[in-house]
């Protein structure tokens, strides 16, 4: 409880857990070998995208990463998706017990010490969740940009080999071809974070905006700090963990969380787009992989459930195969540059309400000329809004 003082997450004591815990489960730095193997695959995956997309490569070498590592390399991240909400937790915490109904004095006397632990107290709560979450979901992805987002510096491919091959355990398909797979849809996602200079700002700006608000059932947290014994620490425990990091979701946040499931879905569907050209005629088992693949990033793994929960947030992405289809689409009708050029702005790109409506498929257009659009280097704003006259503000409506 000492550790993190006043901030709301004590994150070196988070990081050092959760390596911890993952060493100890088994967690061996990778040999020259495996290390070897993951660049030629990420080499072969740049070669076979480069026939496939406009999106250039950032870089012509390759990561790979043991579960600590990957620990180490996205906790900067991490940092600024979560202490939003721990600050939150922890504000409401703290106003919400002096408050409580049906206290005398005497009563409020006993708690004060128990109010001036309130700020470690959360942290350490905080410090406790995360840790276990950052140590269950790095036993689970397979790359850097695997659950969507850009966790880390996204110019080079990573993988992690040792969860790739828990992954292919799973699948009837050859070893081999699964880390073929991996380094494709790796690669490609790179290509497109760090080509796309908005993307990656926009996405995160969203998630930062709308973990920033999340707002604490107050009337849930004074009714378990009224259950609290202060004699009996047991009692405190119990009531800290009695779900109290439920969020409620205002306006703002939902605006944030379509712009989210937005662009993740079309992340998603253009990396399902390319890797699936990529791989004809070279992987036999790319349809079962992409489907496994799909499956997987809709449901979800057990840690990033774990995650949504403490964060209010699902990084997971509805609308998957339609994405896909509207980038299939693309290629079909206009080709790799034309589509691959929908990411020079987001305002060319499809709205959630577009993805969802089976007529837009039939309405597909040429692109718009984006010389009127502002390119000066600053990050655009995803439109979010409608427009004064009651239209999607999205120029692909």
């Amino acid at each position: 409880m000492q550790g993190a003082g006043n901030a709301p997450v004590g994150w070196d004591a988070a990081v050092n857990m959760a390596r911890t815990n993952i060493v100890q489960a088994g967690d061996p730095s990778l040999s020259d070998s495996e290390k070897k193997v993951v660049n030629t695959n990420v080499q072969l995956a740049q070669t076979w995208l480069n026939g496939v997309t406009s999106v250039p490569a950032a870089s012509s070498s390759s990561k790979a990463w043991c579960r600590s590592e990957w620990i180490e390399e996205t906790v900067d991240t991490w940092k600024k998706i979560v202490d939003p909400v721990a600050q939150r937790v922890q504000n409401s915490m703290n106003n919400s017990l002096p408050n409580l109904p049906g206290m005398d004095e005497s009563q409020q006397e006993i708690l004060k010490p128990l109010l001036a632990a309130l700020k470690p107290m959360s942290a350490a709560m905080f410090s406790m969740q995360i840790s276990n979450g950052i140590a269950a979901l790095s036993s689970e992805v397979l790359c850097l940009t695997d659950i969507g987002i850009p966790l880390g510096d996204t110019t080079t491919p990573a993988l992690i080999p040792r969860n790739i091959k828990d992954f292919a355990s799973g699948l009837q398909i050859n070893e081999s071809e699964i880390i073929a797979f991996i380094s494709l849809r790796e690669s490609a996602a790179s290509r497109l974070f760090s080509s796309v200079t908005w993307l990656a700002p926009t996405l995160l700006d969203a998630i930062e905006e709308y973990s920033s608000q999340i707002n604490v059932d107050n009337n849930k947290i004074a009714e378990m700090m009224s259950q609290i014994d202060p004699t009996n620490p047991n009692s405190i425990q119990e009531a800290l963990s009695g779900g109290l990091f439920e969020p409620q979701i205002n306006k703002t946040q939902s605006a944030a969380l379509i712009r989210i499931e937005r662009l993740l879905a079309l992340i998603e569907g253009w990396v399902y787009e390319v890797v699936n050209i990529a791989a004809l005629g070279r992987l036999p088992g790319i349809g079962s992989m992409q489907e496994a693949m799909i499956r997987r990033r809709a449901v979800g793994g057990p840690a990033e459930k774990t995650f949504g929960a403490l964060i209010g947030l699902e990084l997971r992405p509805k609308l998957i195969r339609e994405a896909a289809d509207f980038w299939s689409k693309q290629t079909l009708t206009f080709g790799t540059n034309v589509r691959d050029n929908l990411w020079n702005h987001p305002d060319l790109l499809p709205s959630i309400e577009d993805l969802q409506d089976p007529e837009f498929f039939n309405r597909i257009q040429a692109p718009l000329d984006i010389s009127a659009l502002d390119s000066a280097g600053i990050a655009p704003k995803e439109p979010d809004s409608q427009t004064d006259d009651g239209n999607s503000s999205s120029a692909s409506k």
